[in-house]
């Protein structure tokens, strides 16, 4: 059967006959006598290789497009999902509503985290995402069919820079020397939640401070204060308090 099948196309419609030496011998299997014969008519329907990367195909391009997407950033975009037969699975113009995404973040399967890369607002696109780059062998219950081949027409419609790769907060200019004398608002020497959430929201509002787009900003601000609290006893202290250049590690969401 691996012989028979080589070299067939989606739609081709062939058969195959078997030899015993090239099937189940001389012994057989369960119904399948000893030295028989197997005659197989099949037909293709699809097919696809574990190593296809997805496939892009640009119908449209505006001539300014010199600022493309990247991981991060924040994306509003249009889509007609369809298998390969055509038959419609989803679309957001049927909704109403574009479909917002962080690009890179997993909010998307693979094949659209890499079928996304690289687009300017306005661009039109086909994106064509193999199982493996998709929902893989067991598809979606009721929606996409195990090892299907997924189609996306896609009209990138805005797009929102996001922070270097790590970073949930930037600054917009000098940072304050006295940023926790800033921060702790009572000036007992101790910052509690809501007043770093307060401080970061007035900082990004006055446009000190840029919050990374398409994430919630409490649980941003959370993780921001968390990282602070190196006790972890609900309060950051000017002894823990730390800009990021300050420190060796590599998370990036403290100040």
């Amino acid at each position: 059967m691996d012989e028979g099948l080589l070299g067939v196309c989606t739609g081709e419609k062939r058969r195959i006959i078997i030899p015993p030496h090239l099937g189940y011998g001389e012994e057989g299997r369960g119904k399948i006598p000893g030295s028989a014969v197997l005659i197989f008519d099949i037909h293709v329907v699809d097919f696809h290789n574990p190593s296809d990367s997805v496939g892009i195909t640009v119908h449209y391009k505006p001539s300014n497009c010199t600022v493309l997407s990247k991981k991060g950033d924040y994306l509003k975009y249009h889509y007609n999902a369809s298998l390969l037969d055509g038959t419609l699975l989803d679309s957001t113009h049927s909704l109403g509503k574009t479909y917002n995404i962080v690009l890179g973040s997993g909010q998307v399967v693979l094949g659209m985290d890499m079928g996304l890369q690289d687009m300017c607002v306005g661009e039109r696109r086909t994106v064509v995402i193999p199982p493996h780059l998709g929902y893989g062998e067991d598809g979606v219950e009721g929606e996409v069919p195990g090892s299907a081949v997924l189609v996306f027409d896609i009209e990138l419609l805005e797009l929102v820079s996001g922070l270097p790769e790590g970073y949930m907060f930037v600054w917009n200019g000098e940072v304050s020397p006295n940023l926790f004398e800033e921060i702790d608002q009572n000036h007992d020497g101790e910052v509690l939640l809501e007043e770093f959430s307060e401080y970061i929201q007035t900082q990004v509002d006055t446009g000190k401070g840029k919050l990374a787009p398409g994430f919630d900003f409490e649980k941003i601000v959370k993780n921001m204060f968390t990282n602070q609290d190196r006790d972890g006893n609900g309060k950051v202290t000017a002894e823990e308090f730390k800009l990021k250049d300050q420190e060796a590690k590599e998370e990036h969401d403290e100040l």
